[in-house]
């Protein structure tokens, strides 16, 4: 992106800042120059991560083609540099830009497509299931195995952290969701010496998830 463009639209924004609120109205997209941003839903009684976006993504571009109001929250994550563009300047970038109207149209395709795998998924799995999935996805970044290879591990509190920020899950959900995984033999919650907690669990429900170890 040109530096003519940031100077011209650009603006800084430090971490925990609110670019614009579910539910506010506006008439400006906007593009990440530097940094991150995270777009956030509410879901019943908890805040549902939809998406963690970086340089070069845009967000807030359905704003400059209808008169509904904001469907999400987007929160700056760390210091950043974003564009903020409004209807008349979108359209010239569009019209003098080939690969700006390309990469629109590209990024549009894949977040609906991603809207409808996620519509799916919460149609389709229960709360057990959907908590089972997000406990493979969070082995990914966090598992290790017992001495014996044989279990998987996880850290209990940061799992909870983990899907109170991703799977819009409170604590008080999980917790009752690992419960009734747990009386169906499916998990186990464990200390170490120290004390502390982890959920154990067999590698199958990564076969079931296709997520390779």
């Amino acid at each position: 992106m040109s530096q003519e463009l940031v100077k011209r639209f650009g603006s800084r924004h430090n971490p925990g800042q609110v670019i614009f609120a579910e539910g506010d109205s506006g008439k400006e997209m906007y593009i990440i120059h530097k940094g991150h941003v995270s777009i956030s839903k509410r879901a019943k009684k908890a805040e549902q991560t939809l998406a963690h976006l970086g340089e070069g993504d845009f967000f807030g571009e359905m704003a400059l083609f209808t008169d509904q109001t904001r469907s999400a929250t987007a929160t700056v994550l760390e210091p950043s540099i974003i564009l903020r563009i409004d209807a008349k300047s979108f359209e010239y970038m569009v019209h003098s830009n080939a690969e700006f109207a390309v990469n629109m149209i590209r990024k549009m395709s894949e977040r609906l497509k991603a809207a409808d795998d996620q519509i799916m998924e919460l149609i389709s799995f229960s709360p057990e299931t959907r908590l089972l999935k997000a406990l493979s996805l969070y082995w990914k970044k966090e598992g290790t195995k017992d001495k014996t290879g044989e279990v998987l591990l996880l850290p209990y509190e940061g799992f909870l952290e983990f899907v109170r920020k991703n799977q819009g899950i409170n604590v008080e959900n999980a917790n009752a969701d690992l419960l009734k995984l747990k009386n169906k033999e499916l998990v186990h919650i464990r200390k170490d010496f120290s004390g502390k907690l982890y959920i154990s669990f067999s590698p199958r429900i990564l076969d079931y998830f296709n997520i390779i170890i």
